[in-house]
């Protein structure tokens, strides 16, 4: 009997994937834990592997498509074994061993009498968002309509354009984002902030090569996450209740051109700065090219946002959605401060602390603040 292959749930991200590439074609032989498919989260792109030995049997997704964990992408067996919802080459279907998906396609509108040039994906996304494939442009080889053109008709285009001006469809990585950041803003937030005296920090970065602010804050995050585990927790609808968190993990916001990556740290304060410089070096570089590792999309209760070296002074960040806070740090400014040696010039950071108001009050994240300071100015 025929394996159906699905699609996994992976990290903390959203219930749809966009499949990147099938790495295996319809007819060949896949072992069991060989690399199968790619699936991009918001995240990062995935290689997932095959539970099951055999032939791939079908393939009912198309590079491109945006799938949601679950769905059925295709199927494994044995060379030749029927398929659920295929009809055999030759045989003709009759209506009550029709399946659902294959009876709804077949209804698609046709031009003159002849069956529309358009994948099963495209078909099945036209029926999901109600799109007549008539209106569809295609795109693919010989002008045959993919998923992705019915994804572009089936957006309300609304007012047109003024002049001077050009309408371009939100790719799905964006979209995923602005889902993230709308699920986000649901939750009640504040925020608390402190300017907290860099000397100290500059200096023990200074002397480890490589080494900069963001690894020190990586380290105060995690090491106030262990001094303040009230913190190290999320928000869980379901019931509703808590998830509390054994690693003092944390995330770490990359830049990737058009994207923003959310990488984990794993325990950022148990490690030597030099060593998690390095290591944070290369999970930078794989949440750029958007390939993070098991480890990278751990769940972290608290992550870090820093643009100072973008020059920016200071800002506020939103939680995520699968978060409790978000610690965003501006640029090292010099201002006159007070010390033992009278009036001079002292080079200060200000860090602004957001949080979910239904984990954490005010009270526990002043104190969650303090503790990175303290370990920062130590």
């Amino acid at each position: 009997m025929a394996t159906a292959i699905r699609m996994p749930a992976l990290g903390q991200t959203s219930d749809e994937l966009r499949l990147v590439a099938w790495l295996k074609a319809a007819g060949e032989t896949v072992d069991e834990g060989e690399a199968l498919f790619e699936a991009e989260s918001d995240k990062a792109v995935h290689e997932v592997e095959s539970a099951y030995s055999g032939t791939l049997l079908s393939v009912l997704c198309e590079v491109d498509e945006v799938v949601k964990a679950g769905t059925v992408m295709g199927w494994l067996g044995e060379p030749g074994e029927p398929v659920p919802g295929v009809t055999p080459p030759g045989k003709a279907a009759s209506d009550d061993a029709a399946s659902p998906s294959t009876a709804s396609a077949s209804a698609a509108p046709a031009p003159e009498g002849d069956r529309l040039a358009a994948t099963p994906a495209a078909r099945r996304v036209a029926r999901e968002r109600g799109v007549e494939l008539s209106t569809v442009t295609g795109t693919g080889p010989n002008g045959r309509i993919e998923s992705r053109d019915v994804l572009v008709a089936a957006v309300d285009p609304g007012p047109a354009a003024p002049a001077g001006a050009a309408d371009e469809p939100v790719p799905p990585h964006r979209r995923a984002i602005a889902e993230r950041l709308h699920r986000g803003l649901q939750a009640p937030q504040f925020a608390v902030s402190r300017t907290v005296d860099a000397r100290s920090a500059l200096a023990r970065v200074a002397a480890v090569q490589r080494a900069t602010l963001t690894h020190l804050l990586l380290q105060a995050i995690g090491s106030a996450l262990a001094e303040q585990p009230s913190v190290n927790r999320v928000w869980i609808e379901d019931g509703p209740h808590y998830r509390r968190f054994e690693q003092a993990n944390v995330g770490l916001l990359i830049a990737a051109e058009d994207r923003l990556v959310v990488a984990t740290i794993t325990e950022p304060h148990l490690k030597d700065l030099a060593d998690l410089a390095q290591g944070v070096t290369e999970v930078a570089s794989q949440g750029r090219d958007r390939r993070l590792g098991a480890s990278a999309n751990a769940p972290a209760a608290v992550s870090l946002s820093n643009l100072g070296m973008f020059g920016v002074d200071r800002f506020e960040a939103i939680v995520d959605p699968d978060q409790t806070a978000i610690l965003a740090v501006g640029r090292v400014i010099e201002r006159p401060a007070v010390t033992a040696e009278g009036i001079v010039a002292v080079p200060q950071l200000d860090l602004t602390l957001s949080v979910d108001h239904r984990t954490v009050d005010g009270a526990l994240a002043g104190r969650f603040l303090a503790a990175v300071c303290a370990f920062l100015e130590d």
